[in-house]
């Protein structure tokens, strides 16, 4: 979601009392918001200019190839087209992004395993797995928490739509390393639910007992949902979601109230990026 917030800042940062539209000035606000793309292209349909000095923009379509949200992180594909956006153009010139009606976006990516898995050997994933505490079963205590760190992930995208992730289960006291892999389906139900289905579990080679699985899985399939965001104004649905040749393709669809928080919080980040804003 974060990736929508920023190429539809971008797209309307150009709005402007004054001066045309162009897909160029388009495709560099966008630009503006990420940190870089290898193709990039946009294509403004139908934009008379009194529409555009009302802050309203038509339909816009975005094709991106290559594209880093942020430096560590390459998409293989951003496809992305929106209904008509109005916005609250004296907001606009402020800094902040209001919307005057529902924004709906239609947004489709392409992940390659080489790239998540370039992403996850990068020192910012290192961070969140450093933060990440637990003990083992049958273990507690401050000084046991502290005990164990995971190290060196690694996904796989498997036949029948299954995906593999291996990781090292480090223990600090006694300096050895245990091998942990992951292998689970994915699927989505009802638009909205990710559900991991048939989980295994093998920890240094031996595969682990199903109820270690239990309860871990059944709070994942309880929280991994997008109606989650329904509190914060958005409703998304999961159009498509495919595992093949090594990559990972999902098409989502997204409508996003004026009402909404994510749109303040997302703006405060990116409003130093946006023409003219304070």
């Amino acid at each position: 979601m974060e990736i929508i917030a920023a190429i539809l800042a971008g797209l309307l940062s150009i709005a402007s009392p004054v001066g045309a539209v162009v897909d160029r000035l388009a495709e560099d606000a966008i630009r503006n918001q990420i940190s870089g793309a290898e193709q990039l292209s946009v294509r403004i349909d139908n934009v008379p200019n009194y529409q555009l000095i009302n802050g309203r923009v038509e339909h816009v379509r975005m094709a991106g190839r290559g594209v880093y949200p942020i430096p560590e992180l390459r998409i293989s594909t951003i496809d992305l087209e929106t209904d008509p956006i109005d916005v609250d153009l004296a907001s606009l010139q402020q800094g902040r992004l209001q919307l005057d009606e529902p924004a709906a976006v239609a947004l489709r990516l392409v992940l390659e395993a080489d790239d998540i898995n370039a992403f996850l050997q990068t020192e910012r994933v290192q961070g969140w797995l450093d933060r990440f505490q637990f003990n083992l079963p049958g273990q507690g205590g401050d000084r046991q928490v502290a005990r164990y760190g995971l190290t060196n992930p690694v996904l796989s995208f498997l036949e029948g739509g299954r995906v593999g992730l291996s990781v090292d289960l480090q223990d600090r006291v006694l300096n050895e390393t245990i091998a942990i892999d992951v292998d689970l389906g994915l699927a989505i139900a009802n638009g909205h639910q990710l559900q991991l289905i048939d989980p295994r579990l093998s920890i240094d080679g031996q595969e682990a007992p199903p109820q270690l699985l239990t309860a871990l899985i059944d709070g994942a399939n309880r929280q991994l949902t997008l109606r989650l965001l329904e509190r914060s104004g958005i409703v998304a649905r999961v159009l498509n979601f495919q595992i093949r040749n090594n990559e990972l393709e999902v098409a989502v669809f997204a409508k996003v109230d004026p009402s909404s928080p994510w749109l303040v919080n997302n703006q405060q980040a990116n409003s130093s990026a946006i023409p003219g804003s304070p």
